[in-house]
């Protein structure tokens, strides 16, 4: 199942629903997939559908085309702010990909093509990022005289390290998809788009079948782990824990390893 949604005048945001996996594509090609502030405000509306849907159980985040996935926020937006204007800007921004970052399910960025700005600033509020061979990377806001401004100098140290984020925030250089292979920035890096497009099909597929509370549970100690010492983790882990064996998904996990047969999860 798809549904369209307008995003202001020729552009288009939609999400694609199969089986347990939502993909949200951003359809704006003659902008490169830029996101302007209509744009943020629509998928975080989507959002709100995605999840209340306890059958959704995976969101990919895609750009339409093979060009770019997004190729950063829209400068025509920009040259024309106030500085009340710019304000909103950075809010909406910073409230849409933390909402992401905070999802329950776990999300992929499927990058296919160009990933600057504001669309690695997107890219690495998802849980994971996979990308094709033409992706390239990069928070080249200072060659324009901005900054990057929706998390993404604190995202970008947190993945790949300080002096790393430093030096592409400064320089404002891309990195090729091997380069963010090799510093953590990417997971797994496919040959063609065609290719990056089935393979994440298939990680998604992977990831949907997994136990839902597990998998919130997952993402929720890796929020949740900064700033802790030892004894506030043990804490922690052993209160999930507590939780999690008397779960019914979890006692199914459990026995079917034991019997040595699939295990059919129900979010419970």
């Amino acid at each position: 199942m798809t549904e369209r949604f307008a995003a202001g005048s020729g552009e288009e945001i939609r999400i694609e629903t199969d089986g347990a996996v939502a993909t949200l594509v951003v359809d704006r090609p003659a902008q490169r997939n830029a996101l302007s502030i209509p744009v943020c405000e629509q998928i975080d509306d989507l959002l709100s559908g995605i999840e209340a849907d306890r059958q959704i159980r995976v969101l990919v985040v895609t750009g339409s085309g093979p060009k770019s996935f997004i190729a950063g926020a829209d400068i025509t937006e920009l040259v024309a702010y106030t500085p009340a204007q710019g304000y909103r800007h950075i809010e909406v921004g910073h409230r849409l990909f933390t909402r992401i970052e905070n999802l329950a399910i776990p999300t992929i960025a499927c990058v296919n093509g160009y990933c600057l700005g504001g669309g690695l600033e997107i890219a690495m509020a998802c849980d994971i990022r996979v990308a094709s061979t033409n992706a390239k990377f990069g928070l080249p806001e200072i060659n324009i005289a901005m900054v990057p401004g929706w998390g993404g100098t604190e995202r970008l140290q947190r993945l790949i390290g300080q002096s790393r984020a430093a030096a592409m925030m400064i320089t404002g250089e891309m990195i090729t998809v091997e380069e963010a292979v090799t510093c953590g920035l990417v997971y797994r890096r496919f040959a063609d788009v065609a290719a990056l497009r089935n393979g994440t099909d298939e990680l998604a597929a992977k990831l949907a079948g997994f136990a839902p509370i597990s998998m919130r549970t997952t993402k929720q100690m890796l929020l949740t782990s900064n700033g802790l010492g030892p004894d506030q983790i043990l804490q922690r882990d052993a209160a999930l824990l507590a939780y999690l064996v008397t779960t019914a998904d979890a006692k199914e996990g459990l026995t079917a390893f034991l019997e040595k047969r699939p295990a059919f999860y129900k979010g419970e």
